[in-house]
């Protein structure tokens, strides 16, 4: 049955629901609720077997709550709205699970069964300092990779440095005419170039190192590659490969000799049928001037990929490669792969508010706000919890006044709040005297607010699934919150450390799984857990 630690409440109803039904539908949901007046869980079920047999959705609920109200899973089944089936779990259930809950294993799921997985993230450009759209891809990236190996994926972390090609040029050529500016020539910014200060304070270094000539660029480069990783570190998150765009140039030729008879010349450029893919139109491999393309340079580096093992590779990217999507799938089909291997992400735009007044960037004129300087104001923690708030695909906005402030309103205090303050509790229990037990009474723990929490909990392996199948760390962020919610109210409603020994244990039970599944969300996302507040 359920008892192994990744249990699914979820998954237990359906099939109980199958045990009625002889063919039940493929997008058959089973929702979480934890309203009392409305129940646990609710099916979707009836509406969807509505239309096959020709009959009213709140009929088809009522003769099946009929039948499900025998389980002893359920304590009530009964019908809601025009065809909603809801569920009222068991006390026998609900302190069940909840029992598994300090178990090792508890939540993770094994949807995953070690699938290769390659996550490419943040990838951006080594031409400055790392802003907050590529500080969202990486806390979005890193947060996907710790719950996909939570679900039991295999899966690497990869960092693609595009250190070749016409940005890069651009760049150094930026970075010339700051040293012509120091020197007091003539100097222009080139069109298409870099216009950030930071390229100053980098002329000004090298300058003084009295470095030769020849090596500028290189270090130059190597230069701004260290300040992102470095970045990278101070917002702890961990990368397991760093790809060099230009160790994959020999693989170029192998790219453009597999799809020969798929490209043709046209005004001294090669160009790739990219239209019999799926594109709007053909994409250029190889330019009049001879320069290969970002894309074939792409090409040549997702084939590696594949040609490491990897099953599915995930790439989360920044709001201008929309228009990139169609060609990367086309070209890795040519090429003889599944394109639907290939899963992008697109992590949009951020926007920071300080007190409600929205700051004003400029990438034209350089002035941005870079991760450091998030970073700097409010800590990786809030930045971090504040980027995975909303759906990636959805614009976000946040408020530095806010994710700095020490009070409930802050989302990330208030759920880190919940677990200093568990470890206060178990900290006097101790000084109480109360010995814990893996074992309690939990029926003794019969408050509404006590059963909601049981409810949250034994909810979590359900919501691992959810976020790791559908790749959506930030339905954390909402279970967090609401797991923090629920306890708050538990500890401004009861005791826990009572004169009531066995009604102490199983309340401190109660307190150390959520401290431990608080304990495991928050690692997953990559936010601290700090002892005390």
């Amino acid at each position: 049955m359920l008892h192994k630690g990744d249990s699914l409440i979820s998954q237990l109803i359906s099939d109980i629901i199958k045990n009625h039904i002889t063919d039940i539908p493929r997008h058959h949901e089973i929702s979480f609720i934890n309203d009392p007046k409305l129940g646990d869980y609710s099916s979707n079920v009836a509406f969807l077997l509505a239309k096959a047999q020709n009959s009213l959705p709140l009929d088809i609920a009522n003769a099946l709550a009929t039948k499900l109200t025998k389980h002893k899973e359920f304590s009530s089944v009964s019908v809601a709205g025009k065809g909603f089936i809801n569920f009222n779990l068991s006390d026998k259930l609900l302190f069940t699970e909840v029992g598994e809950s300090l178990k090792e294993n508890f939540g993770k799921v094994n949807i995953g069964n070690r699938k290769k997985i390659l996550v490419e993230f943040i990838s951006a450009n080594p031409t400055g300092p790392l802003n907050v759209v590529q500080a969202r891809a990486g806390t979005f990236g890193n947060a996907l990779v710790n719950l996909l190996r939570f679900a039991n994926y295999d899966t690497i972390a990869e960092y693609y440095i595009n250190n070749t090609g016409t940005q890069i040029d651009l760049l150094y050529e930026s970075f010339l005419a700051r040293v012509n500016e120091l020197k007091g020539k003539p100097a222009a910014i080139p069109e298409g170039g870099y216009n950030g200060s930071y390229l100053i304070d980098l002329a000004k270094k090298i300058l003084e190192s009295n470095l030769p000539e020849n090596e500028w660029r290189n270090h130059l480069l190597q230069t701004i590659i260290s300040m992102q990783k470095d970045s990278i570190a101070k917002l702890a998150i961990h990368f397991d490969n760093f790809a060099e765009e230009s160790t994959f140039i020999p693989r170029r030729e192998l790219v453009l000799k597999k799809l020969k008879d798929l490209t043709y010349q046209k005004e001294d450029a090669i160009w790739f049928k990219s239209s019999d893919y799926g594109d709007s139109e053909d994409r250029v491999f190889i330019t009049a001037t001879g320069r290969p393309t970002y894309f074939l340079s792409d090409l040549a580096y997702h084939w590696d990929k594949f040609d490491r093992g990897f099953e599915t590779l995930i790439n989360i990217w920044g709001p201008d490669h929309h228009g990139y999507i169609a060609r990367m799938k086309g070209g890795i089909s040519a090429l003889g792969f599944d394109r639907e291997q290939l899963i992008i992400i697109i992590a949009q735009q951020v926007s920071l508010l300080r007190n409600k007044e929205k700051i004003v960037m400029s990438k034209r004129a350089g002035e941005f706000v870079t991760l450091d300087d998030v970073m700097n104001e409010i800590g990786p923690d809030a930045l971090k919890f504040f980027l995975l708030m909303r759906r990636a695909s959805q614009h976000l906005e946040f408020d530095l006044a806010l994710a700095r402030k020490t009070a409930q309103e802050n989302p990330v205090y208030y759920v880190q709040y919940a677990y200093a303050r568990i470890n206060s509790i178990l900290k006097h229990a101790q000084e109480q005297n109360i010995k814990t037990s893996n074992q309690p009474d939990l029926i003794l723990l019969n408050t509404p607010q006590e059963r909601s929490l049981i409810n949250i909990i034994i909810h979590y392996p359900d919501v691992i699934v959810t976020c790791a199948k559908n790749y959506e760390p930030h339905h954390l962020i909402y279970y967090l919150l609401q797991l923090a919610n629920s306890f708050h109210k538990f500890y401004e409603s009861v005791r826990v450390v009572t004169d009531d020994e066995k009604l102490s244990q199983a309340r401190i039970f109660l307190c150390r799984a959520v401290h431990r599944v608080l304990q495991e969300t928050l690692s997953i996302i990559g936010v601290s857990k700090p002892e005390k507040m």
